[in-house]
Order: structure tokens, then sequence, then C-alpha cells
């Protein structure tokens, strides 16, 4: 009776259901409507340790705004208001400007609310291949019908659960491969690594308003740099705030006065034009 329950339970922890039932139940929990997140970053150094606030307004992954600010004595003299839109962010220093979003822009993740969505930014960082998603023709009996395996998703413990890992596994020297790691059970996204290698963990998870989960703690690792953002809170808006989404209501230039002469500047710095 024992090695039948074990062989049983090896069989359930072995089965991976299709990817794209995977990343639908991902993208599920992105929720739906307008979001208003407040988080700490902290920026940690052997001298010392940089809080700055965010202020999110989320609609989407395409349509977004982000005011930042200091904490303490550095509250007036670090300022940044952010408007995300069609793949560009906006800013406002002598007049407004837009750039093209950088590859390494990280919030997306957490707010792509369609599978296709999912799935295409997926394929831009090469972590799903291109015949990922490809449909396949159905079988004319019962019969044939058959779980294949997909070469390119793997089992693998992450932050002490069990996830669903996308991307080719990494050589042991040389450069890693860039994978996303999904919590089985949850279908919570774990570990992100990018080409770039940047990786970002997330752990903590808590459920909001219409279908939102998010990490309370998620830590950001580039080079010898490592930054923590912590999520305050979440509260669902109203859809008034549309015109919060728009480069017209950029009021606040960058001010970053506060950063000079100290120790972070450059991690700051690199931080908000890399990943934000």
């Amino acid at each position: 009776m024992t090695t039948i329950i074990a062989l049983f339970l090896t069989t359930a922890f072995a089965y991976i259901p299709p990817s794209r039932m995977i990343l639908e139940r991902v993208s599920e929990n992105s929720g739906s409507g307008v979001y208003a997140l407040e988080q700490e970053v902290q920026f940690s150094n052997a001298q010392e340790s940089l809080f700055l606030k965010e202020n999110w307004l989320i609609e989407s992954d395409q349509s977004m705004s982000l005011v930042v600010t200091g904490t303490k004595d550095l509250k007036d003299q670090i300022k940044m208001h952010f408007v995300y839109a069609g793949g560009l962010r906006w800013s406002l220093s002598s007049k407004r400007e837009s750039q093209r979003l950088s590859e390494d822009f990280l919030e997306k993740y957490f707010h792509l609310r369609t599978t296709d969505r999912l799935a295409a930014a997926l394929l831009q960082i090469k972590v799903l291949p291109p015949h990922a998603l490809g449909k396949k023709p159905l079988p004319k009996t019962v019969d044939g019908f058959k779980n294949e395996p997909e070469d390119f998703v793997r089992l693998s413990k992450t932050g002490g659960v069990v996830n669903y890992a996308y991307g080719l596994p990494s050589p042991v020297d040389g450069i890693a491969n860039s994978g996303l790691w999904i919590e089985q059970d949850q279908f919570y996204i774990r570990k992100l690594r990018l080409p770039s290698q940047v990786e970002i963990s997330a752990d903590n998870y808590n459920a909001y308003s219409r279908g939102l989960s998010l990490p309370k703690i998620r830590t950001i690792r580039w080079g010898q740099n490592t930054v923590t953002i912590r999520l305050i809170s979440v509260s669902g808006k109203a859809p008034n705030t549309s015109g919060q989404f728009q480069p017209s209501s950029l009021n606040t230039p960058v001010k970053l006065d506060g950063l000079n002469n100290l120790p972070a500047k450059d991690v700051v710095t690199e931080f908000y034009s890399r990943f934000r």
C-alpha cells in the first residue's frame, strides 16, 4: 500500500498542465480595473539604507502612472512622476518627454491580464520558444487524447515551494538563461530572470479585490546590487481615473537634488532608468 501511495504522489507531482492553461491562471491573478499601490523601495549598501516611496496607479500593463518621492529629510528633495502609455514612458523636465520602455521594465509582468499578452512578453525575453502555444489538431477519438510533455517547462523548487519553471536550465558555468518560475498551486510568479541577468523574486502573496494577487516583498538583483520593494497598501479605484494615464497629467518635474553626494545615487539612478 505504501508503494502504491508513493507512486501516486510521484505521478501527481510530475504532471504538468498545458502551458496555455498555466499562463491563463497566472493572468487571472492580475485582477481587473484600476488599482492604487503604495510601495516602499529600499536601496542598501555598506554605508546606509535609502528609502523611497512609490505611488502607482495601474490600469493594465500598458497603462500606468508612478509618483516617486523621498522620505524623511528627502521628502521634498526627490520627486519623479512617470506616465506609461503605449510602450512609452513620459516624464516632465523643461517639457514633456518620452522614451521607449526599457527591456528591463519589471512592473508589467505582474499586470499582464490576458494569456496572449503574457505569452508575448515571455516570447520576447526568450522564456518561451516560438512554438510554445501553437494550436494542435484535435484527436478524432477520446483515446487520441494524451498529455504530451513540453520540453521548455519542468518542475523546480524555488522559495520553498514547487514551481513550473519555464526556460532552458542554466549551465553550471557561464551565463544563466532567462527563466520564469510559477508557483504550482497558486499560479503566482515567484521568480523571473531576464536576458540581461536581472533577477526578481516575489514572496508573501496576498489576495486583493477583483482577483488581484501581489507579493508583499519583491527583491531585485543585478550585478552587485540588491533592491527590496515592500508593498504597503492596495486599493481598487473607480474607472474615472483615465485622465491620469495621459501625458498631459504630468505635473511634477523630475527632481533628484537629494541624491547629490549620497552613496546610493548611482544605484537609484540606474534603478529608475532601467526598471521603472
